[in-house]
């Protein structure tokens, strides 16, 4: 999505945002990494705004949560805030400590943060001691491996059946770090880069964590798989107070099915899209839809199908990692929210994009993220 069509959609956002109100039972979660280091803009965001986005929460009174009160609500099938907030740091930068913290003290909220274990006191990270200080003054802390590594790859010459014993030693690595240098193991999890198949989200939950976190913008609400839960971005062009007030105003697109769930790219590029949308409470008939980069997308009904739409790119997905998201408007003014991710694999662990995974976790949970058994007709 280019930096205009992110403003234009601002823009617009705030023009409504007043009017609307609050939708019952969600959280809009928001993922930051670096504080005033300006050398990484796409990954950075300012002191000065930080402060101002907080100050907004606290002047509107939005309930803020840890991530972990969100995996025990969805867990325990307790009802989430009228409309709460999430405030996520991926990474463990040592900014977080000197920047971001005294603002967070001042507001008194609580924070998550997601930390790769094999980093910490490497130049620039924070080390075990001022990890244990946050941890005891309240900050959350939350596994994100310990290599930091793409996930969704295979190495040269490794089976799945290896990759998988990989992937399951670097999680647990930094479990056994988070509990020998801290006293813990966390139950809560962020992929690397976002970046998740069903595969990997058997593992994250056979590994006992409550619920995992990625990178695709959106809201969380009751129902949504809990392990491929959604964040709104705030780093480089996104990392703006108008921005952050924007995301701020969005609720949940429901979706109720989405074909194909992995977001792994096979050789069909630009990929289709299919989705089941729950229409009860937003006009179907105009649904907005952004692709990043130079590109275009839109979101066709399918014909026979009530609620089913096929979304389709005008030219092949550029980068590692895209997105095709979807915005409509419901009848009061509010406007509706959701993003399905897409990753270009190197050497991919399936691309068997369509093909369900029989007992994995992504068909146990309720709600978007089934692998979905219906097949339209047309398709």
């Amino acid at each position: 999505m280019t930096r205009a069509i992110t403003t234009c959609i601002a823009l617009l956002l705030l023009a409504v945002l007043p009017s609307v109100a609050p939708a019952a039972g969600q959280v809009n979660s928001f993922i930051y990494h670096r504080f005033n280091d300006f050398r990484y803009p796409s990954t950075n965001i300012s002191a000065e705004v930080f402060q101002a986005q907080l100050d907004f929460l606290q002047e509107r009174n939005y309930p803020v949560i840890t991530h972990g009160e969100i995996a025990r609500r969805l867990e325990a099938g307790e009802p989430l805030p009228e409309h709460g907030v999430a405030l996520s740091i991926d990474d463990a930068f040592v900014s977080f400590a000197e920047v971001a913290m005294p603002i967070l003290r001042k507001s008194g909220f609580p924070v998550t943060l997601f930390v790769n274990s094999d980093a910490v006191g490497s130049p620039g990270y924070l080390d075990w001691d001022q990890l244990k200080r946050l941890h005891e003054e309240g900050v959350e802390i939350g596994n994100h491996t310990a290599t930091h590594d793409y996930l969704v790859e295979l190495k040269a010459g490794e089976t799945v059946a290896k990759w998988r014993e990989r992937v399951r030693k670097d999680i647990l690595k930094a479990q056994d770090a988070f509990e020998r240098h801290l006293g813990f193991r966390p139950t809560v999890f962020a992929y690397p880069y976002g970046e998740y198949i069903p595969e990997l989200i058997d593992i994250v939950e056979e590994l006992g964590f409550k619920a995992a976190f990625a990178q695709q913008s959106g809201v969380i609400y009751a129902g949504l798989n809990r392990y491929v839960l959604p964040r709104f971005p705030m780093g480089g062009p996104y990392a703006t107070l108008d921005g952050f007030k924007s995301k701020l105003g969005m609720k949940p697109l429901i979706v109720a099915e989405e074909q194909p769930f992995s977001p792994l790219l096979g050789e069909k590029n630009p990929p289709e899209l299919l989705l089941k949308i729950d229409g009860s409470d937003v006009d179907l008939r105009k649904i907005n839809c952004f692709v990043q980069g130079e590109n275009s997308c839109q979101a066709e009904p399918v014909a026979d199908r009530k609620g089913w739409f096929r979304v389709v790119a005008e030219q092949p997905l550029a980068g590692r990692r895209n997105k095709f998201t979807l915005t409509a408007q419901d009848k009061r003014g509010g406007w509706h929210w959701y993003s399905h991710l897409w990753i270009k694999a190197v050497s991919p662990v399936s691309v068997e994009l369509q093909a369900p995974v029989a007992e994995s976790a992504a068909q146990s949970q309720a709600g978007p993220g089934k692998t979905g058994k219906a097949v339209l007709t047309d398709q």
